[in-house]
């Protein structure tokens, strides 16, 4: 389509003026065509500069969210990943999934610029505004499979910290197991689903959720104490996207935890901090006379001493005992 075709070239070309003329001598139509194509997209929110024998260019605050504009800011040996671009939608990582009960489908990136019901971990809501963040979900196919998920949210961890740092000045944190930290607020959450090989048990099918707060301000009462922002005004949501999505398949292709664990866990900022979590106790079956063992779970508090080159982490409890943890959530600060 002309549109797209459009959109690419002034996404190609920021900052540089590209007259009608050699847009349309290059996809062989009218200049007349050209410009209401430029007329539509300024009409759908694209902020096109033109004026007389000047050309016509993205303005630099121009941020729309466009599978043009992720696949021009992606190295070359990742174009060829599949892209779907929505306006709305409900959950990216919904969309993903269902994707994936009717088709066989591996290195498909779906992103969109605003959800009605975005998912966090353990059923929580992820605030999803539109035309401030980003809400993307890559749907990657490990051969072989992968024992433990959770290292699949590590690595993309990882990718999101890389990214971060690569095109701002920002020094962000992670907090085990998956969010992304800049001071003391969150700024981005991710959410790893597997499909599973039932013979296996192991994970190959995974969707990796990932939402960004690029620019909001005005956050929900509930969040306007915990969750920030990157705001960075001169990156656009697409070159971030496109810096995340390139980490992330560079480290699930080679997928070697020993490589990038170092790296998550120097940027963890649990050690050392007061922390809630609960801890697993067997239960007896002989107490309720079921003869059935079973596991319980104490709330608990603690300091976290280190995070171990599996993904577990290791905190010793206000009794002296040491507990390492394998899954769930942990909550740090005073109201632990």
């Amino acid at each position: 389509m002309l549109k797209d075709d459009i959109i690419r070239e002034l996404e190609e070309n920021r900052g540089v003026p590209l007259s009608g003329q050699y847009l349309a001598d290059k996809y062989s139509v009218s200049r007349n065509a050209v410009w209401k194509t430029i007329n539509q997209l300024k009409k759908s929110g694209y902020e096109i500069i033109s004026g007389h024998n000047s050309g016509y260019y993205l303005a630099e605050e121009n941020d729309i969210i466009s599978e043009q504009g992720i696949r021009t800011a992606l190295p070359e040996e990742d174009k060829a990943l599949k892209i779907k671009v929505y306006d709305v939608i409900d959950s990216t990582n919904n969309e993903a999934k269902r994707m994936l009960i009717s088709e066989n489908i591996d290195r498909m990136l779906l992103v969109a610029n605003q959800q009605t019901r975005g998912r966090g971990r353990l059923g929580r809501s992820f605030y999803s505004p539109a035309d401030s963040g980003i809400y993307m979900s890559l749907i990657y196919r490990i051969p072989g499979g992968v024992k433990n998920p959770m290292m699949i949210t590590m690595a993309a961890a990882v990718a999101v910290v890389r990214a971060i740092e690569k095109l701002t000045d920002i020094k962000p944190g992670i907090k085990w197991v998956n969010d992304i930290f800049v001071g003391d607020r969150k700024v981005c959450g991710i959410l790893t689903e597997a499909v599973t090989d039932l013979e296996t048990g192991m994970a190959e099918n995974i969707v990796v959720g990932i939402g960004i707060n690029v620019r909001k301000e005005d956050f929900p009462e509930e969040l306007s104490n915990i969750a920030s922002s990157l705001y960075v005004e001169d990156i656009t949501r697409n070159r971030i996207i496109a810096g995340v999505v390139s980490n992330l398949l560079e480290l699930f292709d080679t997928f070697d935890a020993a490589a990038f664990m170092p790296e998550y866990i120097s940027h963890n900022i649990v050690v050392g901090k007061r922390v809630g979590y609960e801890r697993a106790v067997k239960a007896s079956g002989e107490a309720d006379g079921s003869g059935i063992n079973s596991t319980e779970y104490v709330k608990t508090i603690g300091v976290v001493k280190k995070v171990c080159d599996d993904g577990s982490l290791l905190v010793v409890s206000e009794d002296g005992t040491e507990d390492k943890i394998f899954t769930g959530e942990i909550k740090m600060g005073r109201n632990a």
